[in-house]
């Protein structure tokens, strides 16, 4: 919860910062000073309004770069967690409380920062316009949110569906960036010119635009989830390179004393495997284990050992889900402070056999026999 509660405040950091930025660049312009000095230094102020909203828009379309570290790193305890493998972003595993609070928070103070500028403004802008109707009428500051949430939204969609392809269709990941880029031109030069736009056809083009990149945001990002989780699982041998390590001991090795198979071999010395889950969909099947000192997403390689892809301490285990997604069934372990862990595939009866116990366990700290 603190580290969330930290991420949170980040965010409204983040949003605070770069409202007042623009607000710097109104009050200058606003002032008559080109600190371009393109025009011996003096500006009209009729463009302050214009500077401004373009800087909204231009930062609320590449806000994604304000938000690429990885929640798989977790900051309790001293654990060092497994990234997804050569991420671009490590957008797709933050949490989804982090990803959908973004656009509304920037919003909300993007909004609110206009009436600041409204009353200093020395060029009022014209009646029935956004920017002239601004302080007189909600509607104004309704669009700006509306409009600085959904560019918000569009910068993570294109995010999501680049990290999706980033690991093995790296040219559509590019051209998925060079995309983004000139979509959030586009929107910067969208609010360049939504100060003059009347305020009936603005609010209409937002009470659109805000579902439908919403709903966007929502279906690529578990999209690209899916997705990711496939590649990993077909292919778990390119993760070696990225192994952490634990307690000075190598996790991509057996652990001793204990003799025998997976998931017994990647046991420590005084550990107790409690229950396990696994997925044979793959060649390589991969498993969810739980002991007495973590959770494991693992997979056992043809050598026949078990081979650790990710790890956290199990005080932060919150339970277990089981569910179809599409043709695939999805074992997913949920946690209080880092992104979930989940395998594809396996029986289903199972799966919720690994589910109920593992409820069972996070609720009474009790493992069913």
């Amino acid at each position: 919860m603190r580290l969330r509660t930290h991420k949170f405040f980040m965010t409204v950091v983040y949003g605070v910062v770069l409202t007042v930025l623009a607000l710097i660049a109104f009050s200058t312009i606003n002032a008559g000073i080109d600190l371009l000095m393109v025009n011996d230094g003096n500006i009209d102020p009729k463009y302050a309004a214009i500077v401004g909203f373009g800087i909204l828009g231009l930062v609320h379309s590449i806000a994604i770069y304000f938000f690429t570290d990885d929640d798989a790193i977790a900051a309790d305890g001293g654990w060092a967690e497994l990234t997804i493998p050569d991420s671009a972003t490590g957008f797709i595993r933050q949490e989804g409380y982090r990803v959908f609070s973004v656009g509304p928070v920037f919003a909300v103070f993007a909004a609110v920062s206009i009436f600041i500028w409204r009353a200093i403004a020395a060029v009022p802008g014209e009646s029935g316009t956004v920017w002239g109707d601004y302080g007189s009428s909600p509607l104004p500051a309704l669009i700006v949110f509306l409009a600085c949430w959904s560019a918000v939204n569009i910068g993570f969609t294109f995010a999501s569906c680049a990290e999706a392809f980033h690991r093995d269709l790296f040219a559509l990941f590019v051209t998925i960036l060079v995309a983004m880029a000139f979509v959030g031109l586009g929107i910067t030069v969208g609010f360049l010119f939504l100060p003059a736009q009347s305020t009936g056809s603005a609010l209409i083009s937002v009470v659109i635009a805000f579902p439908v990149s919403l709903f966007a945001l929502v279906g690529a990002r578990a999209w690209a989830k899916v997705r990711v989780a496939r590649w990993d699982a077909a292919d778990p041998r390119q993760l070696q390179h990225l192994q952490p390590r634990w307690d000075g001991i190598d996790p991509s090795t057996p652990g001793s004393p204990y003799p025998g198979g997976p998931p017994f071999d990647m046991l420590r010395r005084g550990e107790k495997l409690l229950m396990h889950f696994k997925s044979e969909r793959t060649p390589e099947p991969q498993l969810l284990i739980v002991t007495n000192q973590r959770v494991v997403r693992a997979s056992i390689l043809g050598s026949d050992r078990t081979f650790i892809l990710d790890q956290t301490e199990p005080r932060q285990l919150s339970g277990v889900t089981s569910q179809r997604v599409g043709h695939d069934l999805m074992t997913t372990a949920h946690f209080h402070d880092r992104s979930d862990v989940q395998v594809v595939g396996g029986d289903p009866a199972q799966s919720r056999a690994f589910a109920v116990a593992v409820a069972r366990l996070a609720r009474t700290g009790k493992v069913r026999r």
